[in-house]
């Protein structure tokens, strides 16, 4: 597969970024928490190990092909970030398909029978796709498949369902496809050891410790499926930009949809960019070395959604289902 390269900004791309605001601070922080945070509203370069400023990241927008944006599901200021950095690529006649992990694979033909039939609300799109009653926030959601549809842009179904993520991590890779999809899908071969380590730090760690070992490898399997269907659909946008939205740890480099990208060879320049919550207390860039150690090509630092820890309250969940059921 293709892509056009882009090595310069256009003159009205140009143009365009001069007219935007200069640095994220410039944005009205939606996020309840830690909006005074020194880091919040820094553009960060890991690879670089510095602070860049908004049109340096524009800059890097337009001459990406693949824009990865990495979110923390929920938080009003990442959905409201990554409707600003597709606006910004349309108004530089770089209009994305947008690809969305809130869409189920099996979606597709839903939603462009919708569009066919010249559906132009994004809750109908949503209802069909049963996107609440997933639990995803559509509220945050909504202007995003909004901007689709009011801009005639392609919306593409990412991700692998909830079901079939159960199979594979049930079956295991080797059992769920054929060979030849593997090798298609860039699923052949394990990840390397450092790398399937910190995927699996990562699945436990989703699980707040909770995780069965037994059942480690099979949820390491259904990640890997998730990342590499993502990187399929995205590969089938042909010679248009795409933008996927997705949570971070899809949009990794070092396991994530970039990993399957690289294995199959994808023309033209891939962009990770995750947005980071800040934490109370960790006010030097050097707190974040999770973030900053290259797994990402940008890091933007919001403020918080929530100041309580997730695992605390399924702690508390699981406390009190005990409790009743003694």
């Amino acid at each position: 597969m293709r892509f056009r390269l882009h090595h310069l900004l256009s003159a009205v791309a140009l143009g365009v970024l001069m007219c935007l605001p200069a640095h994220a601070e410039g944005h009205e922080w939606l996020a309840p928490h830690l909006r005074d945070h020194p880091l919040v509203g820094q553009i960060w370069s890991p690879d670089d190990q510095r602070q860049i400023s908004r049109e340096g990241l524009d800059e890097r927008l337009m001459a990406a092909e693949i824009l990865l944006l990495g979110e923390v599901h929920g938080n009003p200021d990442h959905h409201a970030w990554q409707l600003k950095l597709i606006q910004t690529l349309a108004a530089a006649d770089r209009a994305p398909a947008l690809a969305m992990e809130i869409f189920d694979l099996e979606h597709q033909s839903r939603l462009d029978t919708l569009r066919a039939q010249g559906e132009t609300n994004a809750d109908a799109l949503a209802d069909a796709a049963g996107v609440e009653a997933r639990h995803w926030p559509w509220d945050e959601y909504r202007p995003l498949v909004q901007w689709a549809l009011d801009q005639d842009q392609p919306l593409v179904a990412a991700n692998l369902s909830s079901e079939e993520a159960m199979q594979v991590a049930r079956d295991g890779l080797r059992e769920h496809m054929d060979e030849a999809e593997r090798q298609r899908l860039g699923l052949s071969e394990p990840l390397p050891g450092p790398v399937g380590r910190r995927l699996i730090e990562h699945i436990v760690d989703a699980h707040c410790g909770y995780l069965p070992a037994a059942r480690t490898g099979g949820m390491v399997d259904a990640q890997r499926a998730r990342d590499a269907h993502m990187a399929d659909r995205l590969l089938d946008t042909a010679d248009r930009p795409v933008v996927l939205i997705a949570g971070s740890g899809h949009v990794r480099r070092d396991y994530g949809v970039p990993r399957y990208l690289q294995t199959r060879e994808a023309q033209g320049t891939v962009l990770s960019l995750a947005f980071v919550e800040v934490r109370e207390g960790d006010e030097s860039i050097e707190d974040y070395t999770t973030a900053m150690e290259g797994v990402y090509d940008v890091i933007l630092f919001t403020p918080r959604q929530r100041i309580t820890d997730p695992c605390d309250d399924f702690r508390e969940q699981l406390e009190g289902m005990r409790k009743q059921s003694s």
